[in-house]
């Protein structure tokens, strides 16, 4: 995953500013700027430049700012996301008020300062309103997690295929403890010992099925949409699998995600009618004939993904996707990048990254797979350059 990675050494030098620029997908997903890493730095150089001579000695809140400073360096070598930086983004205020004190000034200065970089920091908090950006549920009495699984699923093992993603680490403790997970939706690519083990646990005797997340919105009745139905079995055909039956799927209700949408939409957005859960579907270890047939990608089609994938292996890795048939031509997503290659059926290719409003237009299919065709892989919207400079 390369979403908070820095593409060359400029944007890695600037990402404590960088940090401070009110844009999401900087050092996390959602929008976040942090002017404390600004103030640090800051700190540090009016110490440099105020501190008399005898008096530049080595103090604690030096050498935490030395320390945090080189943290950066394996940080942004390995994921530059927040998450694993917790613990400097923790002592980067207390940081701040220790490099303060060790300035030459008055104490009313000294506070008066500090209280500028809290009421600052506090104020963009107070414009970003980061207040329920991410998903939850209150959680007391009973299961993490709360699935209503039937008697007859919980009571016996079985294989169940998952298609994205996702852990399902938190339903799985519903159902029955012999049970086995495989998810298909990453194995294109994978090595092959990962992919024959994926592979046996599917072949291994015992029902199969295929569990999913019901759309957002919740499930209107308990029947599944033909639509649904074509593009799962289209995601099943690359292992050989298929719905057994469609109308043999149902839907397991979780009151865990209906708080989820309670906490995402008003009350007179919400559909009372609407069943949020998962569907649970029994399998055949076929693929639909009709299904892969239809979803078969013309060769053409596939030479044009290979030969970007060549030309920027970082944003577009090769390995990295499977081509699936859209209504207008073709796609592949790339999870570890974030990018999307299309192959449209009037010949034109076009790529997206996915915090960019517009797709970009790479050209015709002739243009793409002439020889003297190049890329910028180093300047695509949406990703390259400071917050600031990024073009959507």
């Amino acid at each position: 995953m390369i979403r908070f990675l820095p593409d060359n050494w400029r944007e890695a030098v600037m990402r404590p500013l960088a940090m401070a620029s009110p844009d999401g997908g900087v050092y996390v997903e959602l929008i976040a700027p942090d002017f404390r890493f600004a103030f640090i730095l800051l700190l540090v150089l009016a110490w440099a430049a105020l501190a008399r001579r005898g008096e530049r000695r080595w103090s604690p809140p030096l050498v935490l700012a030395a320390l945090t400073a080189l943290a950066f360096v394996p940080w942004l070598a390995t994921t530059g996301n927040g998450r694993y930086f917790m613990a400097f983004l923790l002592i980067a205020g207390p940081l701040c008020i220790g490099l303060l004190h060790l300035l030459p000034l008055t104490r009313a200065f000294r506070l008066t300062a500090a209280a500028g970089m809290v009421l600052c920091q506090a104020f963009l908090i107070h414009l970003i309103e980061p207040w329920g950006t991410w998903g939850h549920v209150t959680w007391g009495d009973g299961p993490a997690f709360q699935l209503q699984v039937p008697q007859d699923v919980a009571s016996q093992p079985a294989t169940y295929v998952t298609l994205s993603s996702i852990s399902y680490s938190l339903i799985a403790p519903s159902f029955h403890p012999g049970s086995r997970w495989v998810n298909i939706a990453n194995l294109h690519g994978a090595a092959q010992r990962t992919a024959d083990i994926a592979q046996a646990v599917i072949d291994a005797p015992g029902p199969l099925y295929t569990i999913f997340p019901t759309l957002p919105g919740g499930q209107k009745g308990r029947h599944m949409d033909a639509e649904l139905a074509v593009a799962i079995d289209g995601l099943l055909a690359r292992q050989q699998l298929s719905l057994a039956e469609p109308d043999a799927c149902r839907v397991i209700a979780s009151p865990t995600m209906a708080r989820l949408d309670v906490h995402r939409k008003s009350q007179a957005q919400q559909d009372a009618a609407a069943v949020h859960g998962f569907w649970l579907c029994p399998l055949a270890r076929r693929a639909n004939t009709q299904i892969a047939q239809s979803a078969a990608i013309p060769p053409a089609t596939e030479r044009v993904f290979e030969k970007l994938e060549q030309l920027c292996p970082r944003i577009f890795p090769p390995g990295g996707a499977v081509s699936l048939r859209i209504p207008a031509g073709a796609v592949r997503g790339y999870l570890d990048s974030d990018f999307k290659l299309y192959v449209l059926e009037d010949g034109r290719v076009w790529y997206k990254y996915f915090r960019a409003l517009n797709p970009v237009l790479l050209g015709s299919v002739s243009d793409v797979m002439a020889p003297a065709f190049g890329m910028d892989c180093e300047r695509v919207r949406g990703r390259s350059g400071l917050p600031w400079e990024r073009e959507i």
